[in-house]
């Protein structure tokens, strides 16, 4: 060949490569709602960098108002793809609207955004959570006075959670087996808010209390606060989600009945590897289901949940590396 042709054809490729779009991710966390998030986004971060992306972080702390200017500065940095981890699910269509103007795929991260039409939702199945958590608690207690606390109502999760919940208890409550004594989706995933509630509760009523479906650790860690001010011992079943360090340190110490684990990093990593092929404009296989946003039939990435209690924690929680050994106490 030519060397001349061989010369020019070997620039054109170094312009080429030189002037190729740099593949950029945007990933906006709203808020900080268990400590996952001290581990996930450098999950996402580590896998996404080692395919050749690079990933720009926005944090807003609880605040949904800052969290939307946020995602505009994010639709102005030239990435190709957005991920939102929202503190609201609700007012993103106008947002997600811009980025697709912007030619930049959505993606809704762990909640789904109301009737935003996103492009694509990385989750787990939060319905089988709630199922998960009723399960356990009627295969330990079958008949009894249940509670269930709810997240917020603005998270879609806490309502497939409750939904879930509800298509396992509905048989024993039909037959009488279990009476509902309080059903509330509370403002927040907080401790402090099911603590409150839980001590309203119990100067209102002095019933004998069976279970309660708390919808995540912190829930339940309220909860546990409130009735240790009145109970000299809780033999109830106390159900929770996300395997914190609290959460599993409650089981362990005989608070707490179980936690329903959801592994962030195959998570995050699902979600960044996904994100790097559709920056390079290639298409993915896995998202095979369809979650609803209200408006819109999303496609769908969701991965199974595993059910923690003292028996296993060792082989799950800690075997995968989401809580370290040394962060429990385990009783000799």
């Amino acid at each position: 060949m030519n060397k001349k042709i061989v010369f020019a054809s070997l620039c054109m490729f170094l312009i080429a490569a030189c002037t190729r779009e740099p593949l950029k991710i945007g990933f906006s966390v709203g808020d900080f709602s268990s400590d996952r998030w001290s581990q996930e986004p450098q999950i996402f971060q580590d896998e996404a960098t080692a395919l050749g992306a690079q990933v720009l972080f926005e944090y807003a702390y609880g605040d949904a108002n800052q969290q939307i200017e946020q995602v505009r500065k994010l639709i102005a940095s030239d990435i190709q793809v957005l991920i939102i981890f929202p503190t609201s699910a609700d007012n993103w269509a106008p947002i997600v609207e811009e980025a697709h103007k912007a030619g930049i795929t959505v993606i809704a991260y762990d909640r789904m955004l109301k009737d935003a039409g996103v492009d694509y939702y990385f989750s787990f199945f939060n319905e089988d959570v709630g199922k998960q958590q009723a399960q356990y608690a009627v295969d330990n207690r079958p008949k009894g006075n249940y509670i269930i606390l709810g997240g917020p109502t603005s998270d879609n999760n806490s309502l497939l959670l409750m939904q879930g919940q509800k298509n396992v208890l509905q048989p024993y409550i039909d037959r009488g087996d279990i009476t509902i004594l309080l059903e509330k989706h509370l403002e927040t995933w907080n401790s402090i808010d099911a603590y409150n509630e839980m001590q309203t509760f119990l100067d209102k009523n002095k019933v004998k209390i069976d279970a309660i479906l708390a919808a995540n650790d912190e829930l339940a860690g309220g909860s546990i606060m409130a009735l240790e001010m009145v109970e000299d011992s809780m033999v109830m079943i106390i159900t929770g989600q996300d395997a914190s360090v609290g959460g599993c340190q409650n089981i362990l110490n005989g608070k707490q009945s179980m936690t329903v684990y959801k592994s962030i990093r195959n998570l995050a990593r699902e979600a960044a590897q996904a994100s790097v092929k559709m920056a390079k404009s290639e298409k993915i296989t896995n998202a095979t289901n369809l979650v609803s946003d209200g408006t819109n039939e999303i496609p769908a990435v969701l991965l199974k949940t595993v059910v923690v209690d003292k028996n296993n924690m060792k082989e799950t929680v800690i075997a995968d590396g989401f809580i370290k050994e040394d962060q429990l106490s385990f009783a000799p």
